[in-house]
């Protein structure tokens, strides 16, 4: 019975319609996923047939729980509804998501964003959050200074409490063989409490790099980024 066990920092991961086909109910270690839970989802992309190109996107999914306990302690034996519906339009993209709560009748989250892209590394994306009155804002993107030198940002803030909960900034530098590249993260804490971290990069393509995780970091504070500086 895992109800009977400390829950120290799980919760439930029902936000998105990829996260319900995820197989993963809880973030954290303290609760552990079963399999029998069964998940309904209906999906409709329109393509266009000359180009191939997916210009809409509509999805929706919810799951059913077989005998499972939230990990806040709620036996309710659904999830909330995960819909999203996605537009493209020449170089612009339309993203928009949101969580229903059956039980309250109530929009719990909502994602919004439009993307500007001509490539990975040129784009500008704005975004809004709404999760459960909670709101933030977001703007990122990168842009080539030229064709071996490119920069990138992003910024998230709470609109809700007037704060920056992240920041980003940086550049890269690409040859043939090798890249380099600086980054800078600002995160809060707490209060007026903020976390910084420079991170410095050197890539030798096709053989290693000094910071494994970069990459990684930059894709998650920068969506649509190409943070991969080895192809």
């Amino acid at each position: 019975n895992q109800d009977a066990l400390p829950n120290f920092d799980s919760a439930d991961k029902n936000d998105s319609y990829e996260s319900l086909f995820s197989g993963q109910k809880y973030t954290g270690i303290d609760r552990i996923n079963k399999a029998n839970d069964f998940t309904l989802g209906l999906e409709s992309d329109f393509i266009d047939e000359e180009t191939g190109n997916t210009y809409a996107s509509l999805k929706a999914a919810q799951t059913l729980y077989g005998d499972e306990i939230s990990a806040n302690g709620s036996n309710r034996k659904y999830s909330d509804i995960a819909a999203s519906a996605d537009f493209a339009w020449d170089r612009f993209t339309f993203n928009n998501a949101l969580q229903y709560d059956p039980e309250t009748q109530k929009i719990d989250k909502r994602d919004s964003a439009i993307t500007y892209q001509l490539n990975p590394r040129k784009f500008l994306t704005i975004a809004h959050h709404d999760d459960n009155g909670t709101k933030s804002a977001e703007l990122y993107g990168a842009y080539p200074i030229n064709t071996q030198v490119h920069v990138f940002s992003g910024i998230n803030r709470s609109i809700t409490d007037s704060i920056t909960n992240k920041e980003t900034t940086g550049i890269a530098y690409e040859s043939c063989c090798w890249a380099v590249r600086l980054a800078h993260f600002k995160k809060h804490i707490s209060g007026n409490d903020y976390d910084y971290v420079t991170d410095f990069e050197l890539v030798l393509k096709g053989l290693t790099t000094t910071s494994p995780g970069l990459s990684k970091r930059l894709e998650e504070d920068i969506p649509n980024y190409l943070a991969n500086l080895d192809d």
